[in-house]
């Protein structure tokens, strides 16, 4: 066992299935190379209900009409609000039963600090650590800037490196850049998950990280099958869909596809009208099922990166929407993007509301992946380097 203490500052609660794989999947690999690791239990306090008042209060001000054609609209589609509510109430029984599957799987699969209550109990928790990670998932995303997922706090005296943290937007606001580049200022080594964040990470800090893949890359397809448990199932004949946005043409396009191809259909919802198609819905899955289903499937159609990532790592043949209308401030499409460019699968990537499916050649594996294994390979080479320079320094 390595004698360096380890915390990590990263998401890792909530329902969003990436955001837990991606927690599991850093910490493994860390704890397999013989460190002691933690992740820092603690959650930034929920800011969205002040932020809420204020832009409206703006808006009275500013912006009248547009107020009052947005409050229009919502009268416009109020029946819809009505049955999703529906659906949601309908489902309310597997949704506790995820969460709680969700919740399980963490307990199980990582190692948390005690809860950290306030600031001063961070501050000596990131203390009593030899190194701080902070990654990876959205955590860097200047939309929800907050100094806590850069352990920037001056009291804080650990030495600190990044392992891809996503930003996952084609732009910052010139309101936060000087936070990002203060909190980056501090860091040993610094790393993203994407080419668009470092080029914008080297605007305005003059400072380029490295790319490196996201920490659920880091572990092979066994590692997962392993951890999970994941046996091979006869029924393979069915098409997975999962999607984190309710776009109307999407579903639509999954539907015709999986009809077309004689497929069941089997849809793990996650918002609004996912909850109501026709098709096998499994409100009830958790990690495990999640990575059972990707596995055995013979499609997956997807809008999500993460969803995205583990149907390459299990080799299966997918299509991935992009969740977002090009944006760039709010689109957080270059993430998939960017997986996409690297694996040399661009034509998997079908935009934004497109209402089909179109068939096209087979993924042929033992090519794209390539690349993606050489990207793996520097990857946990950069990670061994910051994590022992950092310690020695």
């Amino acid at each position: 066992m390595n004698s360096k203490k380890i915390g990590i500052i990263t998401w890792f609660t909530g329902p969003n299935y990436g955001t837990n794989l991606q927690a599991i999947a850093l910490q493994y690999y860390l704890r397999k190379q013989g460190y002691e690791v933690n992740i820092i239990n603690y959650e930034v306090p929920y800011l969205r209900q002040t932020k809420t008042i204020k832009k409206l209060i703006r808006k009275v001000i500013y912006q009248p009409k547009e107020l009052v054609k947005k409050y229009a609209l919502k009268l416009v589609y109020q029946p819809k609000n009505w049955i999703v509510k529906y659906a949601l109430n309908k489902y309310r029984n597997e949704i506790e039963e995820r969460d709680n599957k969700l919740t399980v799987a963490i307990q199980k699969n990582c190692v948390l600090t005690s809860k950290v209550r306030n600031l001063n109990e961070l501050i000596n928790i990131c203390n009593s650590y030899d190194l701080l990670i902070c990654g990876s998932d959205q955590i860097w995303n200047p939309n929800w800037y907050n100094r806590f997922y850069f352990a920037d706090y001056d009291e804080i005296t650990t030495r600190r490196i990044a392992y891809a943290p996503s930003m996952g937007v084609n732009a910052i606001s010139d309101t936060v850049i000087p936070d990002i580049k203060r909190s980056i200022s501090k860091f040993d080594y610094v790393s993203v998950r994407e080419n668009k964040a470092a080029d914008l990470l080297e605007a305005c800090t003059g400072r380029r990280p490295t790319v490196v893949v996201d920490p659920t890359f880091l572990l092979s397809k066994e590692e997962w099958e392993c951890i999970f448990e994941l046996e091979k199932t006869e029924d393979q004949d069915y098409i997975l869909a999962f999607f984190l946005n309710d776009e109307y043409n999407h579903l639509k396009a999954t539907r015709k596809f999986a009809k077309r191809n004689s497929c069941r259909l089997i849809l793990i919802p996650y918002k609004g009208m996912t909850y109501l198609q026709s098709a096998d819905i499994c409100a009830d899955a958790g990690l495990e099922d999640m990575l059972r289903l990707i596995k055995n499937a013979k499609y997956v159609v997807t809008d999500s990166f993460h969803i995205t990532v583990f149907s390459i790592i299990f080799n299966k043949q997918f299509f991935t929407f992009q969740r977002f209308k090009d944006d760039a401030f709010t689109s957080q499409n270059v993430r998939v993007i960017n997986l996409l460019e690297l694996t040399g699968l661009e034509g998997r990537l079908i935009p934004f509301r497109s209402k089909n499916i179109v068939d096209i050649d087979n993924i042929i594996y033992s090519e794209c992946m390539i690349k993606l294994d050489n990207e793996i390979k520097n990857s946990k080479k950069y990670l061994k380097t910051a994590v022992e320079q950092s310690n020695e320094n």
